[in-house]
């Protein structure tokens, strides 16, 4: 017998209550004179039955998250774009609210249907749709979106789902960028995160405090372009996903448009960590860029094996006697990103890199006998439009285009305007191709390292010659994992690698190495969500730019959290690492390197479970530039095969300290010294 409860004729803004010992089943829903639930096993949710929307109840198990105080907010903002070209952007209070209906699953799943006509042509009002779903048992509620659409209109962009939540007391929220970014969530806070980028590089925000997390995510399997965006107003806080639509999904479907993913929602008891492996890592393995493991990859065995990097800038004699003072020190088998080594200053006569300059050639030889892999870097992403190729190579042709046919145009700390190529063109993918070729066969390195893919958003295009469908959608990342995908089966040269900077998740799979550098260390606490997710499927290295000086114990804080968070180490210029006042700092930079190589089994293709910051003797310190920590830190993590668990401990202070773990036991770590405790 399936129970149901809440359909009495209580009113619509009461709260229904479940009492200990009712069951459901399989999902319900009921409609009364003023209110529609809908509910299953673990969610509640309150809809008035009037002639508006509006959402009264959102009760995950006893956690009423509905915003406070009668606030709400409208569920969607849909850009029209006419027959005439023109943008009109619609909400619900344009729109005629024609009511909500139910569709049943088989006791599966219930969907409510809430639906608005809008008078788009003079002749006809077309139907929005927005879908809310519970499945049997679910933990997540799911959020949908259809249109109708009159002939020679498409759907340029919408926010969806507007979801309007309770804001905890001394809530927090994490977003995506780099590691993972928390930010204190003030009554005016304002967030937002890019998705696929360096700010954003999962589909997923997390608000939450010690006790409990609300969690809200995308699933789409094409990785489209989109922005999260997170707004506060007093004592609620609104989520939405901001979309530029590609064209396709307006034609795709004649006569109707569908957001073609869902969006979930979701709350827990306890710490984030728990939403996280719950709900986000399951479903990263059903994704193209997910599922593979890290051994399906095929990367070299030096790249497993390569504990430290250095990243010499320049060709020139100071330079290479720094490269090899720097592997004489930390030994064969270090990684070597080497910048400026074609004739121009830095961002600038992109994509021209030939001649390399004089002598480099010779540098890359020798610092490979002496057991360095050397992987120049390039930028995979910018053109610069004063360069010759860029004539004579129709570089305008490749520029990807903003909706009025203007190029994106992008400045560094060069000054010089570089356009945004899209990778979609053929031109573009041949120049890439060619090059990292060339590359390797003309100057010998064991790879090449590509800048930006991971790391700059991709952008709507609406240029018409590039063979994809106009406006944003998955074509940005379906063009460059379509070139990934070649340049590996075709154009990488055997025992050698290609890198990236930056970790958004769609592009893990045709990366040898992700470089970890641009997480908001200065503007937020960073916290180890992407290892949480994919330490089994990544091989990372660095964990932001390293400082100039070695000696503030900066170098200390940031190679510890290198190591517990499974990053290869370092990333240092080796002019910085071979001066004489940071002989002890090296020292110790050395040991870390020689005890993470005893953890191959853990880093390589391990899972990282969690941070631990003992108590006790563990003293904070606050680190120039970056951040205040404990000095003691762990991280536990469980190795690649088996259930065999390690909790690695690392003390970067120059005294010893007796420290408690969360077992209650106590231990002692010794000055500059890492320890690994078997489980």
């Amino acid at each position: 017998m399936v129970f149901v409860f809440g359909c009495g004729t209580m009113p619509a803004q009461e709260r229904i209550t479940m009492k200990k010992g009712d069951k459901i089943y399989a999902p319900t829903a009921c409609f009364t004179e003023d209110s529609v639930f809908l509910q299953n096993k673990n969610i509640e949710l309150v809809f008035s039955n009037k002639n508006t929307y509006k959402m009264y109840g959102m009760k995950f198990n006893s956690r009423q998250m509905a915003p406070v105080d009668g606030f709400n907010t409208h569920p969607w903002e849909i850009t029209y774009r006419g027959a005439d070209g023109k943008n009109h952007t619609m909400t619900p209070e344009q729109a005629h609210y024609k009511g909500v209906e139910k569709r049943d699953s088989k006791n599966k799943s219930i969907t409510l249907i809430f639906t608005w006509e809008i008078p788009l042509t003079a002749d006809k009002k077309h139907a929005v749709r927005m879908l809310i779903t519970l499945s049997k048992n679910s933990d997540l509620i799911e959020w949908d979106i259809e249109a109708d659409l009159p002939e020679n209109w498409i759907i340029s962009g919408l926010n969806f789902p507007r979801i309007a939540v309770c804001r905890p007391q001394n809530s927090k929220l994490i977003l995506s960028a780099g590691w993972g970014a928390e930010y204190i969530l003030e009554p005016s806070t304002s967030l937002s995160s890019r998705y696929p980028s360096a700010s954003g590089a999962m589909q997923l925000v997390l608000m939450h405090n010690d006790n409990e997390c609300f969690y809200y995510s995308t699933k789409d399997l094409g990785a489209s372009d989109k922005t999260y965006q997170i707004n506060c107003s007093g004592n609620n806080t609104v989520f939405y996903t901001g979309i530029t639509t590609s064209e396709e999904w307006s034609h795709k479907n004649k006569g109707a448009f569908r957001l073609p993913w869902t969006t979930v929602t979701g709350y827990c008891f306890g710490e984030w960590e728990t939403a996280v492996t719950q709900w986000y890592k399951p479903f990263t393995y059903t994704t193209e860029w997910g599922r593979k493991t890290l051994s399906s990859h095929n990367s070299p065995k030096w790249i497993y094996e390569a504990d430290v990097w250095i990243r010499p800038t320049g060709v020139n004699n100071n330079v290479m006697e720094a490269v090899r003072e720097a592997i004489k020190i930390l030994g064969k088998g270090v990684g070597l990103h080497w910048y400026v080594w074609h004739h121009h200053p830095f961002d600038t006569k992109y994509p021209e890199y030939f001649p390399p300059k004089k002598g480099f050639t010779a540098m890359v030889a020798e610092t490979q006998k002496l057991g360095g892999y050397v992987i120049p870097y390039i930028n995979g992403r910018l053109w610069d439009s004063a360069t010759t190729s860029y004539r004579t190579m129709n570089g305008k042709e490749v520029s990807c285009l903003k909706s009025d046919g203007t190029p994106y145009i992008e400045i560094y700390g060069s000054k010089v305007p570089n356009t945004v190529s899209c990778p979609a063109s053929a031109i573009w993918q041949n120049i890439q191709k060619d090059l990292i070729w060339k590359i390797q066969d003309e100057i010998g390195t064991a790879g090449v390292y590509i800048d930006q893919i991971a790391a700059a958003p991709s952008n709507p295009c609406w240029a018409d010659n590039h063979g994809h469908a106009k406006g944003g959608g998955e074509f940005w990342v379906r063009a460059y994992r379509d070139l990934m995908t070649d340049i590996r089966t075709n154009h990488l040269k055997k025992g050698n690698i290609l890198t990236t900077e930056e970790n958004a998740e769609c592009y893990i799979d045709l990366f040898d190495m992700l470089l970890m550098v641009n997480s908001p260390i200065r503007k937020s606490n960073l916290v180890p969500l992407f290892p949480l997710v994919y330490s089994d499927r990544v091989i990372t290295s660095a964990f932001t730019y390293t400082p100039a000086d070695l000696t503030n114990g900066s170098f200390r804080y940031l190679n510890m959290m290198s190591l517990l968070w499974g990053a290869q180490l370092g990333w240092i210029d080796p002019i910085a690492l071979t001066k004489e006042n940071a002989k002890e700092e090296i020292e110790f930079f050395k040991k870390m390197m020689l005890f993470r190589k005893q953890q191959h089994q853990f880093f390589n293709g391990g899972h990282f479970l969690k941070e631990i910051i003992p108590s006790g003797d563990n003293p904070e310190k606050q680190f120039h530039n970056y951040a205040k920590s404990p000095v003691v830190r762990g991280a536990e993590w469980k190795k690649r095969r088996g259930n065999k668990k390690v909790l690695f401990l690392v003390n970067i202070d120059d005294i010893k300290h007796t420290v408690s773990l969360p077992s209650g036991k106590q231990i002692t770590i010794d000055a500059k010294d890492c320890m690994r405790i078997d489980l």
